[in-house]
């Protein structure tokens, strides 16, 4: 192999190499130029329950001084080309494609690129300093240099040819043949493999018949030995739009013009990212988070965790949450569509826990998505969350990325309330929805009343519970301690509100008031009479940023 380092290049990346991986070679620097021509090749099945194989343009360059093997699999010394599709919808973004094989790379053209002057040396194994290389969409999808991703550690960017999937061919050589180091898998076999999907990127027809949604891919290298700090630019994405033709029971899929260079999450509206690595031990994740609301006092979370090059995958994502809120309506996506591998949620004290199955696990592998959701009385701050480690090797069990986590209770609720058919709800709104120092907007609102009815909002001076009956609770130590009420009339949808104006005195700061609801309808048995809501705990002042 050829170095070329100069000195005054070579001092620019020593910094960086320094602190990356065992295997880092100084001034190895790929980057991907762009990705295009988005690309369905053969399908299956009957619009709209099908699928079909999809590839994608990828052109690369050499923007260091070192050269970049990209040698013929049997020889390790080559890059691997992942991709992914996703779709935003709904106020998510998630990978819709498969855990796909990716592709060996087997040689490079060296045409002028993007990256500086290329020299064009007549050699083919090695991407040159400055030299540009390009692999059609159709290589994506061809068997013969497609393999397993497990078989490759991404954060090294090792392949181990001897017991590969090359060395043992499909349909597989004798026992003998298996692990000699000799490539078994034959043209004439990868063609035959190339009659069907088998192992390419594919994508089912419901994934893509989404009106509304916005869809992207992403493409992207890996190389052996390239320094973490330096594979920021090895992968982008490209917006494409789907459209099926009934005339030709196909679909065609269009490019967007716009390439950006980065992990897809980017693409997410309104999301924000952030990434971090095991050390020099292990690779990258970016967790993209978005949060709405709140709604009805409850805010959505929306986490999606993208593995770029961690070898040893994530079996669980820690999100720390105050020990007093509410999470709820969980929820999880992954690549396949087998329930048996989802991953299981629950609120575990100070954290929400989502954890991989343990009689069917499904780690999120590198280059794949998995999303995350839940809901929350809880508010959003900045924090961390913790990505636990799924297999045994070097490195810390727990990978932290700066995120944001429920971690700010304002408006607390404190307990479900009693009713028939229904409990009512009680939760705060306002602009914004707590009870800030002046806040005159601030108010108390309740859903699912009986239409025009008296209800009542009432507050304790003595914190604290009080079983009434079986299944019914007054939120207060006392029930001779119930302050109020104010009354107000529900509305013709069950609504009933009650403003609550919070004076611009700074001596309420720090104070707590607790809240809760009857709706009261004359006659009948005393579920007939009232129904109560949940208990609401409402924290005033303007200094309050994390869990009581």
């Amino acid at each position: 192999m050829r170095l070329h380092l100069p000195s005054m290049l070579l001092s620019l990346t020593v910094a960086s190499d320094l602190l990356a991986q065992a295997n880092t070679v100084l001034g190895r620097d790929l980057r991907l130029e762009t990705t295009s021509t988005i690309s369905r090749y053969r399908r299956t099945g009957t619009f709209p329950n099908g699928l079909q194989a999809i590839g994608a343009r990828t052109t690369c360059c050499n923007s260091g001084p070192a050269a970049i093997p990209f040698q013929a699999a049997m020889n390790a010394n080559h890059g691997f080309i992942h991709y992914i599709l996703a779709r935003e919808a709904n106020g998510r973004l998630e990978q819709i494609s498969n855990y796909t094989w990716v592709k060996h790379t087997f040689g490079s053209n060296n045409d002028p690129g993007a990256c500086g002057t290329c020299s064009n040396v007549p050699t083919t194994s090695f991407v040159e300093p400055g030299c540009s290389d390009t692999y059609v969409a159709s290589q994506a999808v061809d068997h013969f240099n497609l393999g397993p991703a497990d078989e490759i550690n991404p954060w090294l960017g090792a392949w181990n040819p001897v017991c590969s999937y090359f060395d043992r061919g499909n349909p597989e050589v004798v026992l003998s043949q298996q692990c000699d180091g000799t490539r078994s898998l034959t043209q004439t076999q990868a063609t035959a493999l190339n009659t069907a999907i088998g192992k390419a990127m594919k994508v089912y027809d419901d994934d893509l018949n989404v009106p509304g949604a916005t869809f992207y891919y992403q493409s992207g290298y890996i190389v052996p030995g390239e320094a973490d700090a330096l594979r920021g630019n090895n992968l982008g994405s490209r917006q494409f739009t789907p459209t099926w033709s009934a005339g030709t029971s196909q679909w065609t899929l269009t490019d967007g013009p716009s390439f950006q260079s980065g992990t897809i999450l980017q693409r997410w509206t309104g999301a924000s990212v952030d990434s971090n690595s095991n050390g020099v031990d292990d690779g990258r994740y970016f967790v993209a988070v978005k949060v709405t609301g709140p709604t009805n006092g409850l805010y959505h979370y929306e986490y999606a965790v993208h593995n770029r090059d961690n070898h040893r995958g994530m079996g669980a994502l820690r999100i720390p949450i105050c020990p007093d809120a509410q999470a709820l309506n969980f929820g999880f996506h992954d690549v396949d569509r087998d329930a048996l591998t989802d991953w299981t949620a629950a609120k575990l004290g100070g954290e929400i826990v989502f954890q991989t199955p343990t009689l069917s696990p499904n780690p999120l592998k590198w280059n794949s998505i998995y999303n995350f959701s839940f809901d929350s009385d809880a508010a959003p701050q900045t924090g961390a969350v913790l990505l636990d480690q799924y297999a045994i090797g070097a490195g810390a069990l727990t990978v932290n990325v700066a995120s944001t986590t429920p971690s700010g209770i304002y408006n607390q609720n404190l307990g479900a309330g009693c009713g028939t058919p229904t409990a009512p709800t009680l939760y705060a709104t306002g602009t914004p929805e707590r009870a800030t120092i002046g806040n005159a907007t601030f108010a108390l609102r309740s859903n699912g009343n009986p239409a025009i009815v008296p209800c009542a909002f009432l507050l304790s001076s003595a914190p604290g519970s009080t079983l009434l009956i079986p299944g019914c609770t007054a939120y207060t130590a006392d029930v001779t301690t119930l302050l109020g009420p104010l009354v107000a009339l529900s509305d013709a949808g069950g609504a009933a509100f009650i403003p609550l104006a919070v004076p611009n005195d700074p001596s309420l700061e720090g104070q707590v008031f607790d809240f809760q609801m009857l709706n009261i309808t004359p006659g009948g048995l005393l579920f007939g009479t009232f129904n109560a809501s949940n208990g609401l705990r409402i924290r005033v002042g303007n200094l309050i940023t994390s869990c009581p």
